[in-house]
């Protein structure tokens, strides 16, 4: 099986690993997938170089981090990856207003000096717009997050972006977990599983994911 680049964010590789305590689950059930995990440079920068055990990740090229120029050519490029930016975000930030939910974010106002790159701020979904941008401008298949606010920002961009028959599948940790326990060949034993699970603070799924590894398995 060809190995696929999948875009990994902050909060998934968080649960995965257990807030860093244990790295090793990240790369056991990415490996399983025949994954390679990839990060984009914003959620590089402003997130996960604020923690060493990711650092660490990157420094042995476990994790790639894409830069600008992978997906944005030229300036044209450029101008237009930001010019979806300012559209995306705002649409997000309407359709969160519209739908009363629990998460707000405010408009996106930049001040001197400031840009879309060097700005962060905490709880406002910046990054999740990059991420969007970057998958859909590399065509990436797969993005891998806990936050649910992202498959609607990909709705937003492919009514927005017109990108033709591109789809972005959002997969979060457990429902990786669940496609590792329906293959048949896997050198991931269900214990295995069951402690990944629990480290991750998902004991109330442990009971279905076994049974769809006991409906793939005779043994």
């Amino acid at each position: 099986m060809r190995k696929t680049e999948v875009i990994v964010d902050t909060c998934f590789l968080q649960k995965l690993s257990s807030e860093g305590k244990a790295i090793d689950n990240i790369k056991k059930v990415l490996a399983e997938l025949e994954y390679i995990p990839v990060a984009h440079p914003y959620i590089y920068e402003h997130e996960l170089s604020l923690h060493s055990y990711f650092v660490r990740l990157v420094e042995e090229k476990y994790i790639k981090v894409i830069q600008y120029n992978e997906f944005q050519k030229d300036e044209i490029d450029k101008q237009s990856y930001e010019d979806y930016y300012s559209v995306l975000y705002e649409d997000m930030r309407l359709t969160l207003e519209a739908m009363n939910s629990p998460k707000q974010v405010e408009k996106l106002c930049l001040h001197k000096g400031q840009t879309i790159y060097n700005t962060h701020k905490q709880g406002s979904s910046m990054g999740d717009v990059h991420m969007i941008l970057m998958a859909s401008f590399l065509q990436m298949p797969v993005l891998l997050t806990e936050d649910s606010d992202i498959e609607m920002l990909r709705d937003i961009a492919k009514r927005r972006m017109r990108l033709g028959q591109y789809s972005l599948q959002i997969l979060n940790g457990v429902q990786l977990i669940e496609e590792i326990a329906k293959k048949q060949n896997t050198s991931i034993s269900v214990k295995e599983i069951e402690s990944i699970l629990k480290a991750m603070r998902k004991r109330d799924v442990i009971s279905s994911i076994k049974a769809v590894w006991r409906e793939n398995h005779t043994i």
